[in-house]
C-alpha cells in the first residue's frame, strides 16, 4: 500500500470516531452544550487530531484494517 493510503485511512477513522465519541457524550447531556461555537470546536480538534495521527501512520505505516485471509486453525495434539 502507498503511504498516502496508510494516511487516508487514519485520517477517516480518527476523524468519524471523535466526531462520534462527542456527539455520543452530547446525547447523554441532552445537546446542552450544542451551540455553532461548539461545533466549530470539535471539527477543529477532529480534524487537528486527525491530521496528525495520519501523518505519523503515513511514516509508520501500521495498518489497522487488514484482513486476515483464510488462516488455518492449529492441529490439536
Amino acid at each position: 500500500m502507498k503511504p498516502l493510503d496508510y494516511f487516508k485511512k487514519t485520517f477517516v477513522f480518527v476523524f468519524i470516531f471523535y466526531i462520534v465519541y462527542k456527539a455520543v457524550g452530547m446525547l447523554f447531556n441532552k445537546f446542552s452544550d450544542l451551540n455553532l461555537l461548539n461545533v466549530f470546536k470539535i471539527l477543529f480538534i477532529a480534524f487537528t487530531t486527525a491530521l496528525v495521527l495520519g501523518v505519523i501512520n503515513y511514516f509508520a505505516k501500521i495498518d489497522f484494517f487488514t484482513k486476515k485471509g483464510d488462516r488455518k486453525p492449529k492441529e490439536e495434539k
